[in-house]
């Protein structure tokens, strides 16, 4: 296991709290510590910029939320026994980020798949082996589309990947552009499956829809509907793996955790791994609300059971013998970092607040990894903000510790 040297990082919390929610007090105490390891950063990406696919950066919790804090409230019920988390009160809901989602009129009786395309022009000269299927959601009553890049050797056998994506759930799927899945998974007889529309849902089953982020029934969408279809459909060697960046780390193990028959190996990129402690209910709390959603909706008020229920740090020991992998940064910026951001000090301070946030809550997993007997690598890169510059350097070693559980 790759062990970081450990050093506060409590500044992580305090940023968040002071830039992502005016208002909010500039400290919480007990953050967890981290540090800087080895490692390195890639060189393209923007913090919730439009890069250069002219997609908008999946990962960023900042990205098209120009009015963070500005309009609507969730309820300060949602903070009850927040500890030492400052009461973030009303204003913290952005209703203005996403277009309310809406479900079909018509009643979706059963879960199908209704067309597919391949190829997309920006995605490798539109090579064929990205189909995007139609998939029809009984549980959710919407439909998506699901991104699936196909083994090598598409007649024969093979493992599925899925890649969940960070909170802005893209199509193109940010792990095709700019994650550059397309080309690290070449010659990989494994099957990719990136959903799609999966807009600050954390991939969950929430408690009640939700005015704005509609209808979410993710993990009942990509533990029971979902599969059977593909699987039906595309050869399929029996065994599956799952993997996330950002939003879609946290939900990717939260899955596992919760489903641990269904996956052998599990990789997360700068994700927070609990909902119950303060980062990462902070976490949980921007994901949903810098998206226009209401945090209440998902599962109740923090108190409720539910958030315990979705606590992987603590029921990691459920994936104990599979292949698992974590990455994240030290929210430090390297010497270029300002200006790929194109000095946008927003976008800039808000890169590195999340990946501090994230790297504190992978110290955390690394330490309950360790006191459970888990085996697992874990990758502490010494600079990095929350973006792809981050992400994209670790799809090629999360590929070399995930596949060979899949294919063996």
């Amino acid at each position: 296991m790759v062990k970081p040297r450990r050093a506060a990082v409590a500044i992580g919390a305090a940023l968040l709290s002071a830039i992502l929610l005016p208002g909010a007090a500039p400290a919480i105490a007990g953050a967890a510590p981290g540090s800087a390891g080895s490692g390195g950063s890639g060189a393209v990406g923007n913090i919730g910029s439009i890069d250069a696919f002219n997609s908008v950066d999946p990962s960023s919790l900042a990205a098209g939320a120009g009015g963070i804090g500005s309009t609507g409230s969730s309820g300060s019920s949602v903070t009850s026994g927040s500890g030492t988390l400052p009461t973030l009160g009303t204003g913290s809901q952005n209703t203005n980020a996403t277009p309310p989602i809406g479900m079909e009129q018509t009643p979706i009786t059963q879960s199908e798949v209704r067309a597919g395309t391949y190829g997309d022009p920006r995605v490798n000269s539109g090579d064929h082996r990205l189909e995007t299927w139609t998939v029809a959601s009984k549980s959710m009553n919407r439909i998506f589309a699901i991104e699936i890049w196909r083994a090598r050797d598409p007649a024969a056998p093979a493992p599925m990947l899925y890649l969940l994506d960070g909170v802005d759930s893209p199509e193109p799927s940010g792990w095709m552009l700019p994650g550059n899945a397309h080309n690290i998974f070449a010659d990989d007889q494994v099957t990719l499956v990136m959903p799609t529309g999966a807009d600050g849902s954390l991939f969950a089953d929430w408690a009640e829809d939700d005015p704005v982020l509609s209808r979410n029934k993710w993990e009942t969408f990509l533990t029971e509907e979902l599969p059977p279809l593909l699987e039906g459909r595309i050869p399929f060697n029996g065994k599956r793996g799952v993997a996330g960046l950002s939003m879609g780390a946290a939900s990717a193990v939260d899955l596992a955790v919760r489903h641990p028959d269904m996956y052998e190996s599990v990789g997360a990129i700068s994700g927070c791994y609990t909902p119950t402690d303060d980062i990462g209910f902070l976490l949980t709390k921007i994901t949903v609300e810098t998206r226009g959603g209401n945090v209440a909706n998902l599962w109740g008020p923090r108190n409720s059971p539910a958030y315990e229920d979705h606590n992987s740090v603590a029921k990691i020991g459920a994936l104990r013998g599979k292949s698992l992998f974590f990455s994240a940064a030290s929210g430090i910026p390297d010497g270029a970092e300002w200006d790929r951001n194109n000095h946008d000090m927003l976008r800039f301070v808000q890169g590195a607040a999340i990946e501090q946030a994230t790297h504190a809550c992978t110290v955390t997993m690394d330490r309950s990894l360790t006191a459970k007997g888990v085996d697992a690598q874990v990758v502490f890169t010494p600079f990095g903000l929350h973006n792809w510059d981050t992400f994209g350097p670790q799809v090629a070693p999360m590929r070399a510790r995930l596949l060979p559980a899949l294919t063996s």
